[in-house]
């Protein structure tokens, strides 16, 4: 090979290798890019997917297989014990506000948790739900586990039971591991069952602790936890500055939202776990879109659109050039760029926002059986730079 062909050739593959690191750099930086929007964050269906007892009952192996179908990562429920000592997943200790009789008719007296036996529990009542097929029985622990393991869903098992001997956390945590195996699951209580549960020697069992009902302190003594800090019970101030405190201290964080202020709350800070009851969780590539506007070109709008940006006048309007289709199950996605003050509808949800400089907001709900709508009604001079709504099907 003369020496003209070797540089040629040293060149084509300087030139490869060099296409190659930008490819692999483009590819990564894409990657970062969508988890920067994402985020590892995890949605938890706050007692599975029930929508207010409606698509399913809350506590049912249905809304832990809506939680899978809509995207949920985790689920949130709760245990009882039964007169004759069987775990049953329920909140309340009465089964009224949950569940109708076998019939399908309201219960007219109480029916205490704690009074009923298993049998006479399956042998009368039904849970409640607006579509018949999903009236079905009250699960067990064991059976609710054994759904979460099949959806590969990850339970935050909550005791409904107070016991200072631990007979019964210990009972709850022995079925866990049988069932979904050892860090599986998360034990959260108001602290009381937790600190038993570490009395136990059962240090090596996650737990999450709820702060507004007891001290950062206290949850931080019992290590190997997760720190949930209410979007309600604190002040923005208190809330970023515990926020910001469990994360110096290496701990992951929990809060629970369902409306639009405390989901922006949330967004603003570095949140690792979001229980909900009617928020959709983020969206996902392989999400069924029926819906992506992204350009101005697909809102109407009464204001002037100018230097890029979309400009309205008080009681100007934007929302979108066509009605939105009927959805049996899904979720509703709002981005938003504006600079103002405004009222937002989106879907059964109206917010305000006001702001003096240009901002980032998000919302996004769950929908069961509606055709949502969208618009922004301007209080006075709003400044939209940027609009995407989208809407999937789960």
């Amino acid at each position: 090979m003369n020496r003209l062909c070797y540089r040629k050739l040293i060149k084509i593959i300087g030139l490869t290798i060099l296409y190659l690191f930008i490819l692999i750099t483009y590819c990564c930086q894409k990657t970062s890019d969508n988890e920067s929007v994402v985020g590892n964050r995890l949605f938890i269906a706050h007692r599975g997917v029930n929508m207010g007892c409606t698509i399913a009952c809350e506590n049912s192996l249905e809304a832990v297989r809506l939680a899978k179908r809509a995207g949920f990562q985790t689920v949130e429920t709760d245990v009882r014990l039964t007169a004759d000592s069987v775990m049953i997943v329920m909140h309340d200790e009465t089964l009224n506000r949950t569940c109708l009789t076998i019939n399908g008719t309201e219960l007219t007296e109480k029916v205490f948790v704690a009074e009923v036996t298993m049998e006479e529990i399956d042998s009368n009542y039904i849970l409640k739900a607006t579509e018949p097929d999903n009236r079905t029985n009250i699960p067990t622990l064991k059976e609710f586990l054994v759904e979460c393991k099949k959806q590969g869903i990850l339970p935050f098992i909550e005791p409904k039971i107070y016991d200072e001997t631990g007979k019964h956390y210990k009972n709850i945590i022995d079925l866990a591991d049988e069932v979904m195996g050892k860090n599986n699951y998360i034990i959260t209580s108001n602290n009381r069952a937790n600190i038993v549960i570490r009395e136990l020697g059962l240090n090596d069992v996650p737990l999450m602790g709820i702060l507004y009902q007891t001290t950062f302190e206290e949850i931080e003594s019992l290590g190997n936890i997760i720190m949930a800090i209410s979007t309600s019970q604190f002040t923005l101030k208190d809330y970023e500055f515990f926020v910001n405190k469990a994360k110096e201290s290496g701990f992951e964080t929990e809060s629970h939202a369902d409306n639009f202020d405390r989901f922006a709350m949330i967004n603003n800070n570095e949140i690792d776990y979001i229980s909900t009851d009617f928020l959709a969780p983020d969206i996902k590539d392989n999400s069924l879109l029926l819906i992506d506007y992204k350009s101005f070109e697909e809102f109407d709008y009464s204001g002037k659109l100018a230097d890029g940006a979309i400009q309205l006048s008080a009681d100007d309007v934007l929302t979108i050039t066509e009605k939105l289709p009927e959805v049996y199950f899904g979720g509703i996605y709002l981005e938003l760029e504006i600079n103002g003050n405004c009222d937002v509808v989106l879907a059964n949800q109206k917010f305000t926002i006001e702001n003096s400089e240009t901002e980032s907001y998000k919302h996004q709900l769950m929908l069961y059986n509606s055709t949502p709508f969208f618009s922004i009604t301007a209080k006075d001079k709003c400044e939209i730079s940027n609009v995407r709504l989208r809407l999937a099907e789960f």
